[in-house]
């Protein structure tokens, strides 16, 4: 398991939100950039970076940052946020992306990026935010009602998605702990997890490690890491 802090990018800044909610931002004095050269300096091993103004809008706004972002960094960096089609794809791939974070799209007009799917087999991530079980699109404004298992066993089996980056909504900004039993749940799906939301100490990250999940290749981690709860260093130590 590695730890994989967030860059969240909004209006050009390093912000992170509660529970997705854009009027409930905190805004750092680290630019995105900066925040992203620090983690990596402090060790990180991949970074997960999101324009938030593009997950609200359904197109990219902030992707000349990322891009500065990626090609600033010596380590992987996935991205997501208003990929909503198979141009936008390549240009981060162009751009040196590693992954892809695909979310609302895969509920909302699949076809759109079908082909990517395909071509990028392994580097696409699946993107699926929950709220009280159900999942959540277009900056976490709209709900879809497919069943979230048979969403996630749709994406694994008919289009190939190997990742998924599973956010508890009502955990995300919250720093009060990981849901333990939903990511012990996800299991059953045989795919590889990126947890997300709720990580405020180190003995989340315990709770995470002692888990023994096979599947659990990773955990998202912001707020907790931009308040200095967690030095990034110890962390890593832990998760390995």
């Amino acid at each position: 398991m590695i730890i994989i802090p967030a860059v969240d990018i909004l209006g050009s800044k390093c912000v992170r939100l509660s529970m997705g909610d854009y009027d409930a931002k905190k805004e750092y004095e680290l630019s995105p950039i900066e925040a992203a050269l620090k983690w990596q300096e402090q060790g990180a091993k991949r970074l997960h970076l999101v324009d938030l103004d593009g997950a609200k809008s359904g197109c990219p706004h902030n992707f000349e940052i990322i891009s500065k972002i990626i090609n600033a960094l010596k380590i992987p960096a996935e991205a997501g946020g208003g990929i909503r089609d198979d141009e936008t794809i390549e240009n981060y791939f162009g751009a040196g992306a590693s992954y892809v974070v695909l979310g609302s799209v895969l509920f909302k007009d699949r076809n759109s990026v079908k082909s990517s799917l395909l071509k990028y087999r392994g580097k696409i991530i699946a993107g699926i935010d929950l709220y009280e079980g159900k999942i959540a699109v277009s900056g976490w404004r709209e709900f879809v009602e497919t069943p979230f298992a048979d969403a996630v066993e749709k994406l694994r089996d008919d289009y190939g998605i190997e990742t998924f980056i599973f956010t508890d909504i009502k955990k995300d900004g919250m720093l009060s702990g990981v849901n333990l039993e939903m990511i012990s749940n996800l299991e059953k799906f045989n795919v590889s997890l990126i947890a997300s939301g709720g990580v405020s100490a180190f003995e989340d990250i315990i709770k995470l490690r002692e888990l023994n999940l096979s599947c659990l290749k990773g955990v998202i981690i912001g707020k907790a890491l931009y308040d200095g709860r967690i030095d990034l260093k110890t962390a890593n130590a832990l998760a390995d």
